[in-house]
């Protein structure tokens, strides 16, 4: 088979992906599917990314550009993260930022996309048209991850309860507390009172709950939210610790019922 002909099959084979609501194809199946080898199958791929058909994510694993993405060359996240995690052989979810997104709550796009996966450490995907960040947890309760529908089928995401958790899990790959507390302030409308109980009952670091219930209480003032985080927090052993466990502080007082040192300020960036 030519490399013409080559080009133009497998052109109309993106189209038969695409039609079944596929975005993305690995070089595996490519070679498969036409029984190509490694020369022939370099001239065709390549051919197909110079004329922005598709676009390399990760070695071996394309994302298929439709014409209404042909200028931005990338894809919504949601378009080709479970088949990504999927070829990585990683269990995930989206979150942080970008689940915050997805539930309503980001008055600014975040410029670069969340997603939590199990170890070992996954190299971030970083180019002029994608900017995704791998972060790495041990473990999750999978009562805590929804499906949301998308385009190309369904993803994993956090919940808002575990979104919120997250984001002070996490709070300095997101930009510190203030941006913390700010989506918190917007993602407060999403989150269901008893859920938030459950899944805080489920989340193994105390001291999170405690500095989320600490935010939601003093800062944001989200009452109902904060006695709610309460309830699965006054059934475990907890001690004095520091809001901000990054700023040194004299002050070893906590006054307050969460048991958190105030080392910082902070405040929402309404």
């Amino acid at each position: 088979m030519g490399n013409t002909n080559t080009y133009e099959y497998l052109g109309s084979y993106l189209d038969r992906l695409r039609s079944q609501g596929r975005y993305t194809f690995t070089g595996d199946e490519v070679r498969s599917e036409f029984s190509l080898n490694d020369e022939a199958y370099q001239k065709v791929i390549q051919r197909l990314l110079d004329k922005d058909r598709i676009a390399r994510l990760r070695q071996n694993f394309y994302l298929i550009i439709p014409p209404e993405y042909a200028v931005r060359q990338t894809l919504p996240l949601g378009y080709f993260v479970d088949d990504l995690m999927q070829f990585l052989d990683r269990k995930y979810y989206v979150g942080l930022l970008t689940a915050a997104m997805y539930h309503g709550a980001a008055h600014q796009q975040p410029q670069q996309q969340f997603v939590i996966a199990e170890p070992p450490y996954l190299r971030p995907i970083k180019n002029q048209r994608q900017s995704i960040l791998f972060c790495m947890k041990k473990e999750w309760d999978v009562a805590d991850v929804e499906q949301q529908k998308t385009d190309a089928g369904f993803i994993n995401i956090s919940n808002p309860s575990l979104t919120a958790l997250d984001l002070v899990f996490y709070v300095d790959r997101i930009g510190g507390f203030n941006r913390t507390a700010t989506v918190l302030s917007e993602l407060a409308s999403e989150i269901n009172v008893d859920k938030l109980t459950r899944t805080a009952q489920r989340f193994k670091q105390t001291t999170i709950l405690q500095r989320l219930g600490y935010l939601l209480d003093r800062v944001l003032h989200k009452i109902d939210l904060s006695d709610a985080l309460y309830e699965a927090l006054d059934q475990r052993n907890f001690y004095p610790t520091p809001l901000n466990p990054g700023t040194e502080t004299e002050n070893k007082q906590a006054p307050n019922i969460w048991k958190v040192i105030p080392n910082i300020d902070v405040e929402a960036e309404l």
